[in-house]
């Protein structure tokens, strides 16, 4: 019987048709920018009709008009070609479709759905929002809000998952498809890291290209300017990363705001992949970047294949909940460990600090480049001499392992206060350099954070410490609210503060960088 053979040419998003294809069906996708056709695709079809004459190619559906054939070959016995490119009107906006299709007189049809997305300019607010960039590539996916920015916070979003850290799902290579960029025009390194002694340590899958004939930076399957789609990191554990001119951005939030705190927190959000139909496609994700800190997550998105989620928690809890093992307690006048107005109490499996005394809970053991994340909540009551002053407590670190026990030892205090929460306070004669001054030593320093994003009274706050290669971050219920380099003191002890203010520490927990 003769028949009508379809064969998806090699071009890039031809590839990605092919991909799409064994999950849902044939398909081409177009991106346009306005007033510019997209670059070109090519069908190639097996012609087994006795006559070419035969063989009828036309547009069909509400957008066809859209879609422009710019040529037909066609011979018996031999490959025969189709080139179709996206061609909208001016004033169009968004994702048209229609059908492109290909009859054999007699011996029935074979219809290939046709996709194009269409923006208003290049870059900025001209860019399509990432829901509407995966609804272009055919996928039913959640990405947690409508519009073109949102935010880089930590919170997941829609159907992105709890994991930032990978291994290979089966045997073979991984596959990593480059499927959409909006982002300024500069080559892009891409790849995946290992999580090593020293940092994250890069390896290089490829290079997104910069603007050529077609604007290579404002586009779905963007070209790649050299390198490979497949990678291997074996049996390891890897997460995965792209390096713009001014920063490295990973899927790991600790790396993003060690390394670049000034940049997004959340510089990536991963979705399982699924089709149309809502049915998720096995081992595949999508890995959406934020370049900056808008949130659009539109800025390179890839399609990564033949990987799994590690979701294992990287943090040892250092604080029971139970009593304070590992710890010791100090108050002003009164000594170590020695507690006669119960001013450290644990309830509910927290540390509630009464504050009537001064003093705090320090660990016995000395950390080095690591990452900490403390809960607390503020209670009622204050006590003189500061019972009309703001509520005060804090955490201190990089407290030197022979320091005596004193109001208040040297350290780096990230400062728990109300309305200045996350603000640097050098203390002993410690250093620290922020926006290229470094403080003047003395008992005590000031340097006021960046931005404020302390909860309510009443709520509880996550605050977390970065102390990594002299550099510290205090991130505020996941914003970065300080930073600073070249530490005087890069490690030590830790310890919760008592500061005449009732408060409530608990979730004391720590990774080693």
């Amino acid at each position: 019987m003769k028949i009508l053979r379809i064969i998806f040419s090699l071009l890039a998003s031809t590839i990605f048709c092919n991909y799409a294809t064994a999950q849902t069906r044939k398909e081409l996708i177009f991106s346009s920018v306005k007033v510019m056709a997209s670059k070109p695709d090519t069908l190639t079809f097996e012609n087994q009709e006795s006559s070419a004459k035969k063989i009828k190619v036309k547009l069909k559906g509400a957008d066809k008009s859209s879609f422009t054939i710019i040529s037909v070959t066609k011979a018996e016995g031999q490959t025969n070609k189709v080139v179709v490119s996206f061609n909208p009107s001016p004033d169009f906006i968004g994702i048209a479709r229609a059908e492109l299709q290909i009859k054999s007189k007699g011996k029935g049809n074979s219809v290939i759905a046709l996709t194009g997305l269409a923006t208003k300019g290049l870059e900025g607010e001209n860019e399509p929002p990432l829901s509407r960039v995966v609804d272009a590539l055919g996928y039913d996916i959640n990405v947690g809000w409508k519009g073109l920015a949102n935010h880089s916070r930590p919170e997941l979003l829609g159907d992105e998952i709890d994991a930032s850290l990978f291994k290979k799902a089966g045997a073979g290579s991984i596959e990593i498809l480059p499927v959409a960029r909006y982002s300024p025009d500069f080559l892009l390194p891409f790849g995946y890291y290992i999580n090593t002694v020293n940092g994250p340590e890069k390896h290089e899958a490829g290079i997104l290209a910069k603007r050529g004939e077609f604007p290579e930076h404002q586009t779905l399957f963007p070209a790649i300017a050299s390198g490979s789609k497949f990678i291997d990191p074996g049996e390891k554990e890897f997460g995965f990363y792209a390096t713009g001119p001014t920063h490295t951005a990973y899927s790991e939030d600790k790396w993003n705001m060690a390394l670049f705190p000034v940049n997004a927190v959340r510089a990536t959000r991963i979705y399982p992949v699924k089709t149309k139909a809502g049915a998720v496609i096995e081992n595949t994700y999508l890995i959406c970047y934020e370049e900056a800190k808008n949130g659009d997550y539109n800025d390179y998105v890839f399609v990564v294949k033949n990987i799994k989620p590690v979701v294992n928690d990287k943090f040892t809890t250092i604080f029971n909940g139970k009593d304070l093992m590992g710890w010791h307690s100090f108050l002003k006048g009164i000594g170590i460990n020695a507690d006669p107005n119960n001013n450290f109490r644990i309830e509910d499996a927290a540390l509630h600090v009464i504050g009537k005394d001064l003093g705090y809970v320090m660990t016995d053991k000395v950390y080095t480049d690591f990452h900490l994340k403390v809960d607390f909540k503020w209670g009622v009551t204050k006590w003189p001499p500061r019972e009309n002053a703001k509520r005060d407590g804090g955490i201190c670190y990089n407290i030197p392992a022979d320091e005596p026990d004193s109001i208040w030892p040297k350290s780096v205090e990230c400062q728990i206060q109300e309305g200045d929460a996350g603000d640097f306070w050098m203390l002993s004669f410690s250093t620290i350099e922020v926006d290229g001054k470094i403080n003047k030593p003395s008992n005590h320093t000031q340097i006021v954070k960046m931005r404020d994003n302390e909860k309510t009274y009443g709520e509880w706050n996550t605050m977390e410490v970065i102390s990594y290669k002299g550099r510290c971050v205090h991130i505020v219920n996941g914003v970065v609210v300080n930073f600073g380099e070249n530490v005087s003191t890069k490690n030590g002890r830790i310890l919760l503060q008592s500061e005449y203010s009732e408060i409530y520490y608990r979730n004391v927990k720590i990774e080693q960088l």
